[in-house]
């Protein structure tokens, strides 16, 4: 409206008005780095930006995250309570976090009880590392994904079971067998069950009972993998928050007796995942606690970069969300 061009509100934006300049005379802003040191000559080869370390975001609840921002990986550490950016940092690597966080918020580490995250190795370790007094809290929404994975992996097996013994069939033969009766094909049921299987019975539409109903009569392995794989979301209810351990580990127990019997295997991995990272599921249903102000920063992010139309400039682009979400 008043003929500016953009590169002209952008340069008073970005060297007046947005104090990035100023802050980076004052040492405020891009001071902080991680250090990646030559083991046999002392030498600092490599350094990587942690644009957030704000102790003062840190409280008794806590998430972690990657986030990739362009090409790079960044870690996110957000308070679970207020939503805010704590710790930001270019790795994912539990040792450069662990020196990262170790030098920006020693002194706040303390103060944490609870974090959630992930099943990766790397944030675990920096958990027990660098956090003495917290609880380790695996995602119960990473542990669900993982878990309808499974479940869609058996209805993928049999359709391609159903795809291979179809090849084999004659049309003569095909010709004899009942398909014109059947209100869906094999393949269409299959197909079809693809969404209704993520929904709990419950929710289930009229339409959705009567072909799940043709399906499972058709498949009772699949009927077994989705009565299981309810079986263990019903465990992980919200309601179940609070009530005693022991017997929420007996229910997590009787559903691992009921996997092994089944002898589905795309189940029995999850078993074996849940198995592995069985005391920091649980610690789930002590507060209810999940990585859900992470995904929700995650998501943020990525509209403040399509609102952006991408990175420009890399270090200004930190600057201004170092502002908004920390």
């Amino acid at each position: 409206m008043f003929g500016i061009k953009p590169k002209t509100f952008h340069h008073w934006y970005k060297e007046e008005l947005s104090g990035y300049p100023q802050s980076i005379k004052t040492g405020i802003w891009g001071d902080k780095k991680i250090k990646v040191i030559d083991e046999s000559t002392g030498e600092v080869i490599k350094e990587k930006d942690v644009p957030i370390a704000k102790s003062a975001n840190m409280g008794s609840h806590m998430t972690i995250d990657e986030k990739q921002i362009g090409k790079k990986m960044y870690t996110l550490m957000t308070n679970a309570k207020t939503g805010k950016i704590a710790f930001m940092a270019q790795s994912v690597k539990s040792e450069d976090l662990k020196q990262a966080i170790n030098e920006y918020l020693k002194e706040s580490t303390e103060a944490v009880t609870s974090v959630s995250c992930d099943m990766s190795g790397a944030f675990k370790k920096l958990c027990k590392d660098v956090f003495p007094n917290t609880k380790l809290v695996i995602d119960k929404f990473h542990v669900i994904k993982h878990l309808l994975d499974a479940l869609q992996m058996v209805r993928r097996q049999l359709k391609v079971q159903c795809l291979n013994s179809n090849k084999t069939i004659t049309k003569e033969n095909s010709e004899e067998t009942n398909e014109v009766e059947k209100t869906w094909t094999d393949i269409e049921l299959l197909e079809r069950s693809r969404y209704s299987l993520v929904k709990m019975e419950i929710d289930w539409e009229d339409d959705e009972k009567e072909m799940m109903e043709e399906l499972f009569e058709r498949y009772p392995v699949l009927k077994t993998a989705y009565d299981l794989t309810q079986k263990l979301r019903l465990w992980y209810n919200s309601s179940n928050v609070g009530k005693n351990i022991d017997s929420i580990e007996k229910a997590l127990y009787n559903w691992c007796d009921e996997v092994t019997q089944s002898k589905i295997a795309p189940l029995k991995a999850v078993r074996k995942m849940i198995e592995k990272h069985q005391d920091d599921i649980i610690n789930y249903f002590r507060e209810g606690q999940t990585n859900a102000k992470a995904e929700n920063m995650n998501g943020k992010i990525q509209r403040f970069l399509a609102n952006n139309f991408g990175i420009k400039e890399r270090d200004f682009f930190l600057y201004r969300l170092a502002g908004y979400f920390s």
